[in-house]
């Protein structure tokens, strides 16, 4: 039975780490995007990505890599 416990605390943490690189791969394609489709607005890529992010976390997550707010890029 603790065998199967930690087995199952190891499959969390790995799961947890994969998607925290999932979520960190969407942040940088939602920068890729923004600055190669000025046009899209926050928006349409709200609607496109079907609301996974609103709006206010899309241009908190790309402002600063774009140079339109005064906060620096987080890493």
């Amino acid at each position: 039975m603790v065998d199967e416990l930690l087995a199952a605390v190891d499959e969390a943490r790995a799961a947890d780490e994969t998607a925290r690189a999932r979520h960190a791969r969407v942040k940088e394609l939602l920068v890729r995007v923004r600055r190669e489709k000025p046009a899209l607005t926050l928006a349409e890529i709200e609607e496109k990505i079907g609301r996974y992010y609103d709006r206010g976390t899309i241009s908190r997550v790309t402002a600063p890599a774009l140079g339109l707010s005064k906060q620096p890029a987080q890493s």
